[in-house]
């Protein structure tokens, strides 16, 4: 009799066990379904993110992919009227070799006539 209630007892002892074993593991298992369910909260959420972040960095390269070729555009401009004005100031001072040349050539004439003028008095 006494065997049978000692194995009882610890029968009784091995059930309360486990049940207590049993409660901590479906705990544990329900903490782990609250953390994946987190984790895929914030994995989703960092996936949109990335799709949005990729999407602004194309639109940003698009941007100054564009603002590059205007640029482009505008120093081949700038280039071709500073060559322009370049050619004309080329012109210019040639221009005015040509008439400084005339004028020493005419004022050494208007010496000579003067000269000349003067000699004959």
């Amino acid at each position: 009799q006494s065997e049978l209630s000692n194995l009882q007892n610890r029968l009784s002892t091995l059930r309360e066990e486990s049940a207590q074993y049993q409660e901590a593991a479906q705990n544990e298992l329900n903490s782990l379904h609250t953390l994946i369910g987190q984790n895929d909260e914030r994995l989703s959420t960092l996936q949109e993110e990335s799709v949005q972040y990729q999407k602004d960095a194309q639109s940003e390269l698009s941007n100054l992919q564009n603002r590059l070729s205007t640029l482009r555009e505008e120093s081949a401009q700038y280039q071709e009227a500073a060559q322009n004005e370049l050619n004309s100031l080329h012109t210019l001072i040639g221009q005015n070799d040509e008439r400084l040349s005339t004028l020493q050539e005419e004022s050494v004439q208007y010496q000579k006539d003067a000269q000349s003028e003067l000699s004959n008095l």
